[in-house]
Order: C-alpha cells, then sequence, then structure tokens
C-alpha cells in the first residue's frame, strides 16, 4: 500500500502538466518511493486529457483521468474511488505553494484528522484583490461559522483518508468543499493542525472569479443556516458514482 496519495484537480494545464509533475515526482520520492500522485482533469478543452494519459503510461504512481464537466470537488469525489493511501495531501498544479507542505503535512496527519496550510500565517505573493477577497471569506467564516482556520483554498490542504470517506457527503461539485470539510472536523471535535506556507501566485486564475466569489459566499451563508443555526448534516449535494 503506497504511504501517502496527492490528489491535485486540473484546468486546462497543458502547459504546466509535464514538467510540474515531474518536479513533483522528483519531491514525492525522496520522502518515499511508496506514493500515489492522482491528476484529475475537470473539463479541460486543450491538450491536458491526453498528455494527462501519456505521463500516466510512463509513471506508474501517477494515476490521470479526465472529467467532462467542471468541478474540482466532483473530481476529489471520483479520486476518493482510487486512493489506497492512508494520507491525503491536496495541491495545485502551478506548485505555488512551497513543496514542504507535503513533509510536514504528512507527519502532522500521524496525529489528526485535517492539515490547513495557511498563506494567511504564512507569506504569499498575490494580486491585492484576491488577497482582499480571501480576508473578507476568512473574516465570515471566523464570524458566522465560528472557525478559526484561516485558508479555505484547494491547495495546501491534508486529510486522513478513512476521515475523508467517512465525511464524503460533505464534498460539493465545486470548491466549498474545503470549507465543508474543515467546518464538519471543527463541530465533531477532530484535531486540526494549521500551519504557515510560502505562496507565491501571480499568474491568472483558472476559475471564473466572479461567479467562484458569489458562489462560495453563497455556500457559506447556507452551512451557517442549514448546518450551524439549525444543526443539520453537512452535504455537499454531489450525486455520487455508482461505481
Amino acid at each position: 500500500m503506497p504511504e501517502f496519495a496527492v490528489f491535485i484537480p486540473v484546468l486546462d494545464e497543458a502547459a504546466l502538466l509535464r514538467p510540474h509533475c515531474q518536479r513533483l515526482v522528483e519531491h514525492l520520492q525522496a520522502i518515499t518511493p511508496d506514493f500515489e500522485l492522482i491528476i484529475a482533469s475537470n473539463g479541460s478543452m486543450d491538450a491536458t486529457p491526453e498528455l494527462g494519459a501519456k505521463l500516466s503510461a510512463q509513471e506508474p504512481r501517477l494515476r490521470f483521468f479526465h472529467l467532462p464537466q467542471r468541478g474540482p470537488g466532483r473530481a476529489l469525489d471520483r479520486a476518493l474511488e482510487l486512493i489506497t493511501a492512508p494520507k491525503l495531501i491536496t495541491l495545485d498544479l502551478d506548485l505555488s505553494t512551497e513543496l514542504e507542505f507535503v513533509d510536514r503535512a504528512l507527519d502532522l496527519l500521524e496525529r489528526h484528522a485535517v492539515v490547513v496550510g495557511s498563506k494567511q500565517q504564512g507569506r504569499q505573493e498575490r494580486v491585492w484583490w484576491r488577497v482582499l477577497g480571501s480576508g473578507v471569506y476568512i473574516l465570515c467564516a471566523r464570524r458566522f461559522l465560528g472557525l478559526p482556520y484561516q485558508d479555505y483554498s484547494l491547495g495546501a490542504k491534508g486529510f486522513r483518508t478513512d476521515w475523508l470517506r467517512a465525511n464524503r457527503q460533505a464534498i460539493d461539485w465545486n470548491t466549498a468543499y474545503v470549507a465543508n470539510l474543515i467546518f464538519c472536523a471543527h463541530r465533531q471535535g477532530q484535531a486540526v493542525s494549521e500551519v504557515p506556507v510560502v505562496c507565491h501566485d501571480t499568474r491568472r486564475s483558472r476559475f471564473r472569479l466572479l461567479h467562484e466569489g458569489f458562489y462560495r459566499f453563497a455556500w457559506l451563508g447556507r452551512l451557517w443556516w442549514q448546518c450551524h443555526l439549525r444543526g443539520r448534516p453537512v452535504h455537499g449535494g454531489l450525486k455520487r458514482s455508482s461505481g
């Protein structure tokens, strides 16, 4: 059994796929040769699906699949059917967060259900309006949900795989699954560790940011009303695969 898995959702990343997978594999195999790397294309319209299939054929520890619909949460839900390792790290393909996070998260996952890599606690080089938007979201999560954590982005997160599967119903199709899962862990009294990370990300986002902003804040409101105030379970509303 692999010691850990790394999951990366991608959207139209043909230019970065080969060089960044190579860099990542080199880092991971320095930790241990027994890992699995799951790359999930969701809605890619460029050469990402073809290139990902080629890379998977060349590197047996890399598993690649393509979904026609957009949605990193949908991709994670599908990846859970493939992952066999007891620990899962999620990253962004641009590797904008220092890879030392992987080493730290793997150690912390021995004692924690969730590890949160925090750009707010560390250092971030991003455009000001993305920093501002994240700050407002974090403030709302603290104020309305009582969550003390400072990062709800997709990358630089770690999960115990068994705990993640037990809370799979909280995964939504898009990006709100991070806040959903952190809320679940906090409400359950699970051990959650937040560690500072260094992030350098100045390239144009792959997300439709206005749409993404409305979506995530609306979902935060849903968590507050349905789950925090009314005590209902967290449901992502994602229709599960039949197998």
